[in-house]
């Protein structure tokens, strides 16, 4: 099975991308706080946030048995994952697994009747 990567809600989700966006926010300030033309600093801070914001994506996955975090290491999957809410090409699933609480990933996937329906319109 492929490799389905999502965008993980709920208090985990918003407690990781806080942070993530900490190190967007701080390349900005020094940008706009600087008097020279380049501001090294800024540029370095702005592409380890790019590195980080890349690095998320591409290890925030799920498999058949598996669930991947950025920041952890694989997690057994004790149940399939169920789709909660669908709406245009997001969908929310829920997860549930053996120790740990539920979490809710949000996946950008292209369904075909939507889309269907958006080229008709």
């Amino acid at each position: 099975m492929k490799k389905k990567h999502f965008i993980f809600l709920g208090t985990a989700g918003i407690i990781y991308y806080s942070w993530l966006f900490i190190i967007l926010f701080i390349s900005l300030i020094l940008m706009y706080e600087s008097n020279t033309p380049i501001n090294w600093p800024a540029i370095i801070i702005g592409a380890i946030f790019g590195i980080c914001f890349i690095y998320t994506y591409l290890f925030s996955y799920w498999t058949l048995n598996y669930l991947k975090f950025p920041y952890r290491k694989k997690l057994k999957i004790s149940h399939t994952p169920e789709l909660v809410q669908r709406y245009w090409w997001f969908s929310i699933y829920k997860i549930k697994l053996q120790d740990y609480p539920t979490y809710y990933l949000l996946r950008i996937e292209k369904n075909k009747a939507t889309s269907r329906v958006a080229l008709s319109k």
